[in-house]
C-alpha cells in the first residue's frame, strides 16, 4: 500500500521529470525499483522455458528504455507503472523474438486460469503478442487493460484509477479481453 509521503514523494519527482530534472527521473525509478522488480518476477515466474533474461535484467532493460523516452510524461504512481508493464512486455517480446531466431521456435509462457483461457496449456508469447496487436487495432482500451493487468499485474482498482472509469469498467473490459484473445490464439492467422 502507498503511504502519502510516498504519494508526495511520487508527485514530487514526476513534477520535477516534467520540468527536465534527470536525477529526478532516476530518483523516481529507484523509489519505484522493488515494485518494479515484483511485476518483472511475476512476469518471469509465469515463463515455463529459461529465458536468458533474469528478473533484475528486465527491470534494468525496462528502465533503460524508460530512460531513453524524451518526455515521460506519466499523471502519478499507477500511470508510470502502467507504462512500466508496456515496456517489460517489448522486452519480453524482444527477448522471445530473439531466441526465436536462435532456435526456431517461440517462448512459452503459461496464462494462470484466471488470465486467458481457464485449462489453457502453454501459450507462445509471440502468439499472445500477435493477438494483442490484432486486439489494439480494434480496441485499444482492452489490450491496454490486458496489458495492465497481465503484463503489469495491476489490479483492477488500479488500472480503474489509470483509466479514470469504475472498477466494474475495467472488469467488463478484462472479461471481453480475455475471451476475445482466447479465441484469436486459438485461431491465430
Amino acid at each position: 500500500m502507498t503511504t502519502n509521503t510516498e504519494k508526495r514523494d511520487v508527485a514530487a519527482l514526476l513534477e520535477a521529470c516534467r520540468q527536465g530534472d534527470d536525477g529526478a527521473r532516476s530518483q523516481l525509478l529507484e523509489l519505484l525499483y522493488e515494485e518494479l522488480m515484483s511485476i518483472a518476477s511475476l512476469l518471469l515466474k509465469r515463463e515455463e522455458r529459461n529465458v536468458s533474461l533474469l528478473t533484475g535484467d528486465l527491470v534494468n532493460e525496462a528502465i533503460v528504455r524508460l530512460l531513453q523516452t524524451a518526455a515521460l510524461n506519466v499523471n502519478d504512481k499507477n500511470h508510470l507503472l502502467a507504462l512500466s508493464a508496456r515496456v517489460m512486455r517489448h522486452v519480453l517480446v524482444d527477448a522471445a523474438k530473439s531466441k526465436g531466431r536462435d532456435k526456431r521456435k517461440g517462448v512459452n509462457v503459461t496464462l494462470t486460469q484466471s488470465n486467458i483461457d481457464p485449462g489453457a496449456a502453454d501459450i507462445d508469447v509471440l502468439l499472445l503478442e500477435r493477438a494483442l496487436m490484432r486486439l489494439n487495432a480494434i480496441d485499444p482500451v482492452l489490450a491496454e487493460v490486458v496489458e495492465m493487468r497481465y503484463f503489469g499485474g495491476m489490479t483492477v482498482d488500479e488500472i480503474a484509477d489509470v483509466k479514470g472509469v469504475s472498477p466494474a469498467t475495467i472488469r467488463r473490459a478484462w472479461n471481453a479481453a480475455k475471451l476475445w484473445l482466447r479465441n484469436a490464439m486459438k485461431n491465430d492467422f
